[in-house]
């Protein structure tokens, strides 16, 4: 199993070998995605006396987050699946990630509210139950909207600054956690269906929206 996650300013990369061992490698939020997380993979499976070849699950957080991140993960598993055809792809969503590092964390007993800031005064948001499962859709909401939500809010760490809310750490051990237990149940997706999950459009489509009404 390898677990990208390139969706936020730090990515996360997480592999485990049939054998049984872990490596896990985050690259600093300085670094550029682009050029260092193909070339960290072949960091941590010679770390691990493996080739990337012998990977049979890629899992890849496809969103909301990161325009250019989510592109770089979803690039990157869809090129190792052309090299090896057999490849399976679990596809895993940012808030539901939030959602499951929550509940491991700290047992809810409530329904809660998984957020993250999609700039310009709006939020990517999702509800969960209890048990972590996504009661209602992921979408993008204002903060009068926002603030009707009755429920905990859970932020991820350094991402918001809300009062009265929970903050979770996206690490790579918890994103190869999730990536396995989704793997476990059966999740995966065809490459064609691996694809970045985007709540809004990009800067330079709304840019091109203002030029077109003018």
């Amino acid at each position: 199993m390898l677990a990208i996650n390139t969706a936020f300013m730090t990515a996360n990369l997480a592999l485990k070998t049939p054998k049984g061992l872990t490596v896990l490698k985050d690259i600093d939020a300085k670094s550029k995605h682009s050029e260092n997380v193909l070339k960290t993979i072949d960091e941590i499976c010679a770390q691990a006396e493996t080739n990337v070849l012998d990977v049979g699950t890629v899992a890849v957080v496809v969103g909301p987050g990161s325009f250019t991140g989510l592109r770089i993960g979803v690039a990157v598993a869809k090129a190792l699946g052309c090299v090896k055809k057999e490849l399976k792809f679990v596809a895993m969503s940012s808030l539901e990630l939030m959602a499951y590092i929550y509940v491991n964390k700290f047992k809810p007993n409530g329904d809660f509210l998984c957020i993250l800031n999609a700039l310009s005064g709006l939020y990517f948001v999702a509800k969960f139950n209890s048990d972590g499962i996504k009661i209602e859709k992921e979408s993008m909401i204002d903060g009068e909207t926002l603030a009707k939500y009755k429920e905990k809010l859970v932020l991820l760490q350094g991402d918001l600054n809300l009062n009265e809310a929970d903050i979770v750490e996206i690490t790579c051990q918890n994103v190869l956690d999730f990536a396995i237990k989704k793997e476990s149940e059966g999740e995966f997706v065809s490459e064609e269906q691996l694809e970045p999950v985007y709540l809004r459009s990009s800067q330079a489509e709304d840019n091109l929206k203002k030029i077109s009404k003018k």
